[in-house]
């Protein structure tokens, strides 16, 4: 399941990534496998999505947020 089919105010754990390139940003960004995450909120026209990991709200765009698998 990816990281975009979460509901607004659900907490996810992070299983993995299925895009390499992007993981190593993602990981920089602080998102680690088993971490968990909720969406915030998703902009007006679907471009950036906001999640909370850990104590962060991290801004994403939808290919990054694709590339994050949750469990």
């Amino acid at each position: 399941m990816s990281s975009l089919e979460i509901e607004l105010g659900t907490f996810r754990e992070v299983a993995g990534f299925d895009n390499f390139e992007l993981s190593q940003k993602l990981l920089t960004m602080g998102i680690l496998p088993g971490t968990r995450m909720s969406m915030v909120r998703k902009s007006p026209f679907g471009g950036t999505y906001y999640f909370k990991v850990d104590d962060n709200i991290i801004a994403l765009r939808k290919s990054e947020a694709k590339a994050i698998i949750i469990i």
